[in-house]
């Protein structure tokens, strides 16, 4: 089934330009290529037989809500952390991060809304900008069940300053709120800011699971939809430390993680760590492509220069077998690539449906009694 664009992954920060980064999907660490909107090619010039338009006669304007988008996530990117815009189901959220250890995820995660522009550094004090906002936003930013941060960024200046959201940090100011955030750019202190945000972090480990859950909703939705979402990857087969790199994908949304070590976990148990909540069948068409190159090795046996045909002593069709099992679409030797496709389970069913009752502003809160 083909399903409509979601959200563009990645930062479109020009019109007509696919932005890059992170990881790409060879599996070096290099960059990964996300969406942006599509172009249908360059614009042409007003002219197309001169050349002798300026390449900024070329050139939307770029978009400055994407610009912090862009520039925090290339900073926790760079930094090993895993960040995860968020685009349709959070509320006054952008972005998840997710604490990496030692090319490890953590499970710690913080929430972030980031905003972009210099009209929100016109109001400061000596030591801080000044940010207002107003009940909903206030409200919802702290009663959330992530930490939440306030990232304000400066396209100009290319900095960007933060500040968690609490009871203490929010000031009352008539019918609005105000935070004051400090005048330290995180992006050139990343050292501190990174063990910043991570002190944030401390969670019971089932709120910690409960926020993966929540991240991971999207896919769970697509496939409770009826829309196919698969996960792909290489698993090293010599390599002692064993080494993932996953990406999970439904048409053309996509999510592609930083390599990640799972000492002493074999690839069913990296699947049950991250994916709790699905159950896994190996993509046929992708498996039956894989055993070609087998069989064409195995079952060759002669050409015939004459007419360029090759003979092989079986059918592919008869020498084919079907996967069984969590099984490998090809085997270079090196490395061995799975393609699955994902399925809820009992847990993602029922997280489903608790979260729905969880998240339902129409669900009451409180109901009086009489006595009587």
């Amino acid at each position: 089934m083909r399903r409509p664009l979601i959200a563009a992954w990645g930062s479109a920060l020009y019109g007509w330009v696919t932005i890059t980064r992170r990881f790409n999907e060879t599996g070096s660490t290099c960059c990964i290529a996300r969406l942006g909107q599509d172009s249908g090619g360059l614009p042409k010039s007003r002219n197309s037989h001169h050349f002798n338009d300026s390449w900024e006669d070329f050139m939307a304007a770029p978009k400055t809500e994407r610009l912090g988008v862009s520039a925090l996530d290339h900073f926790f990117s760079q930094h090993g952390w895993l960040f995860r815009e968020q685009t349709t189901h959070d509320y006054g959220i952008d972005a998840h991060i997710e604490v990496v250890n030692k090319e490890r995820p953590t499970g710690k995660l913080v929430a972030l809304q980031i905003k972009s522009g210099t009209s929100f550094f016109t109001e400061e004090t000596n030591d801080s900008f000044v940010f207002r906002i107003d009940d909903k936003h206030v409200a919802y930013w702290v009663d959330h069940s992530m930490p939440v941060v306030l990232v304000i960024y400066n396209p100009e200046t290319k900095s960007a300053y933060c500040r968690e959201v609490t009871r203490d940090t929010v000031m009352k100011t008539g019918k609005l709120w105000k935070i004051e955030v400090p005048k330290i750019d995180m992006l050139a202190n990343p050292k501190k800011w990174l063990h910043e945000l991570e002190s944030l972090t401390q969670p019971e480990l089932y709120v910690r699971r409960m926020n993966r859950l929540r991240i991971d909703r999207r896919w769970m939705d697509l496939i409770a939809e009826g829309w196919e979402v698969r996960v792909t990857f290489d698993h090293w087969v010599n390599k002692s430390l064993p080494r993932y790199q996953v990406t999970i994908y439904a048409d053309e949304e996509r999510e592609t993680w930083p390599t990640l070590y799972a000492p002493g976990v074999g690839v069913k148990g990296m699947l049950q760590h991250f994916f709790p909540w699905a159950d896994f069948t190996v993509d046929g068409e992708e498996h039956e492509e894989g055993a070609q190159g087998r069989y064409e090795a195995e079952c060759y046996s002669r050409y015939d220069a004459e007419t360029g045909e090759a003979f092989y002593d079986q059918e592919f069709d008869e020498w084919y077998e079907p996967p069984t099992g969590l099984v490998p679409v090809s085997d270079n030797g090196e490395t061995e690539t799975y393609v699955l496709i994902l399925s809820l389970n009992e847990l993602g069913k029922s997280f489903l449906a608790v979260d729905d009752y969880l998240s339902d502003p129409e669900v009451q809160e409180a109901i009086g009694f009489e006595l009587k």
